[in-house]
């Protein structure tokens, strides 16, 4: 699901931005193991406006990107950001795509990213089983994402546009990287509101 355009202008915002750079990113990269592992190659699943790959870059090291969105406006608007920067589109690659049915390769990534994405997939179990299709085994799947108690209450219903139906909390979320063949190295639960996960394909 696209996000409405108030949401859309609020992953725009500085803020957001800020807080990706200076508290999010340095928790999930504590997450990790040490030392950082060598990340070739990085997909991000929900580019939005091009923030996370900078994240993906600076605090992870990934040398070569991969950012995938639903809405081609999204892809369109991070592509000609990256475009018109020093670093320019080196080893970076755009594409509209669809997270339940992902355009790649078996065992192709090295690392995948969600940063607060799977909330907007109806059928996020899919979503799951593509990662860890793509991912080579022992790769890393990096999530941060919000859960049913945060999404689904009168609030958030006015102001997003979220789905509601097979939605999930923290012990849910686990369960379904556990049955999607992930192994959890680290877990965070913040109220059951939201959470972070660093979780490893197992090894076929």
């Amino acid at each position: 699901m696209k996000l409405n355009p108030f949401e859309k202008k609020l992953v725009q915002h500085p803020l957001r931005f800020w807080l990706q750079n200076h508290v999010e990113a340095p928790l999930l990269t504590s997450m990790m193991p040490k030392p950082l592992p060598y990340l070739r190659h990085a997909l991000e699943i929900g580019c939005g406006f091009g923030n996370g790959v900078q994240l993906i870059r600076d605090h992870f090291g990934a040398e070569q990107v991969t950012a995938v969105d639903l809405d081609p406006e999204m892809v369109a608007a991070a592509k000609a950001r990256w475009h018109d920067s020093p670093h320019g589109l080196s080893q970076l690659a755009f594409s509209v795509a669809d997270a339940t049915a992902l355009p790649f390769a078996n065992i192709q990534f090295d690392v995948v990213f969600n940063f607060a994405v799977f909330h907007h997939i109806p059928d996020w179990q899919s979503a799951v089983a593509e990662v860890a299709r793509v991912l080579k085994p022992n790769g890393y799947f990096v999530v941060e994402d919000l859960y049913r108690a945060a999404i689904c209450n009168p609030l958030s219903r006015r102001l997003f546009e979220h789905p509601q139906q097979n939605r999930f909390n923290h012990q849910e979320w686990l369960t379904g990287l556990r049955q999607g063949g992930f192994e959890i190295l680290c877990e965070r639960n913040l109220l059951n509101l939201s959470g972070m996960v660093l979780a490893q394909k197992r090894m076929a």
